[in-house]
């Protein structure tokens, strides 16, 4: 079944001293996302003024990694006598350890089941460094995190990976780790996205996510196939640099193995390599999951989100504002059918 691509162009009008207080027209382009309707806008006009401040300077990511070092709580050093432990009745062993990655519980807790995974033994790894092989041992140890939670339980849990990559992405230590995130409510998004698919089957009789894929097949937003996800820059970003990864089989984490972690992770890394060629090195990224224990297959699909942040480099300028804050407005200073067509390559 037909998705609907919704756009309205405006145009801005001004005289610019930079064209001698000559006329200048600038294109405003509103989308809708197709599933919410959330609204958002295009603005290429600042794309050249905006993506300096997305890029980083090495030698101030230097200066934060020696910074921090030495207090660091998930560095090796420190690790084990700095972090707490899961209770026993939940995992025996206190914490969870698959290859360099460990997992245990959140000193101070964003959720009612929060754990953070520590990837790598390293302070700080560049993004090239990051995936596949860390991340997805960050993942699996997170999986097995979710399937005790789950079995201790018994009930309904809603849950997310977090990946916030250096403070100006939100992230409060430079080590890699993750958040590991889990509830019976559901988080805002999420709960969001889990109720306008179970409105569009009831609607339609079919499957969003399915139809979103198949449409996306003949758009200029597709960026290719890694196993069973589908790549794509978003029709409606939030922000620039977005990109989305969907299952096309899959809507729970709980009925996932380790060939679909592996598709997730190798896809996070081409957009990663991307991100560090684009002097980016800041990210924000989520792995969303249908309801663990409860199934959504005939209404969902297992989904990742990843967007590039504000660089360090001074003067430390954050790419989001009001209109995206407290408007919840999103806005892209590039086109997604751009910013497909310089990512493509890396699929």
């Amino acid at each position: 079944m037909s998705i609907e691509f919704r756009k309205e162009e405006r145009v801005a009008e001004f005289l610019s001293p930079l064209k001698g207080y000559g006329l200048d027209r600038q294109i405003v382009e509103h989308r809708y996302d197709p599933l919410t309707g959330r609204s958002t806008v295009i603005t290429t006009g600042r794309l050249q003024l905006i993506k300096r401040l997305f890029e980083s300077d090495d030698r101030e990511i230097l200066h934060i990694v020696e910074k921090t070092r030495g207090s660091c709580p998930f560095c090796p050093e420190q690790l084990q006598h700095s972090t707490p432990g899961f209770p026993s009745n939940i995992v025996e062993e206190g914490k969870i350890q698959v290859g360099e990655a460990m997992v245990f519980p959140s000193l101070f807790a964003h959720m009612d089941h929060n754990a953070i995974a520590v990837l790598c033994r390293e302070h700080y790894l560049e993004l090239k460094q990051l995936a596949p092989e860390k991340i997805l041992d960050g993942l699996r140890a997170g999986l097995i995190y979710l399937k005790k939670l789950n079995k201790t339980y018994g009930k309904t849990f809603y849950a997310s990976y977090i990946e916030n990559y250096l403070p100006l992405s939100g992230s409060t230590i430079v080590h890699p780790h993750m958040q590991i995130l889990a509830s019976d409510l559901p988080f805002g998004l999420l709960g969001e996205l889990l109720e306008k698919s179970r409105e569009y089957r009831s609607l339609r009789g079919a499957n969003f996510w399915d139809d979103f894929v198949n449409s996306e097949d003949n758009q200029s937003r597709l960026l290719g196939k890694v196993g069973d996800i589908v790549w794509l820059t978003p029709f409606a970003p939030t922000s620039t640099y977005e990109v989305w990864g969907i299952s096309q089989e899959h809507s729970s984490l709980l009925d996932i193995g380790e060939e679909v972690l592996k598709s997730f992770a190798v896809g996070i890394a081409r957009v990663l390599s991307f991100y560090q060629d684009e002097k980016l090195s800041c990210f924000n990224l989520i792995l969303y999951s249908g309801p663990l224990g409860d199934r959504s297959d005939e209404y969902f699909r297992l989904g990742l989100r990843v967007m590039g942040r504000s660089g360090y480099k001074f003067p430390y300028v954050s790419d989001l504002w009001g209109l995206q804050s407290l408007m919840f407005e999103g806005e892209s200073y590039d086109t997604p059918e751009d910013l497909a067509q310089r990512l493509r390559r890396y699929f």
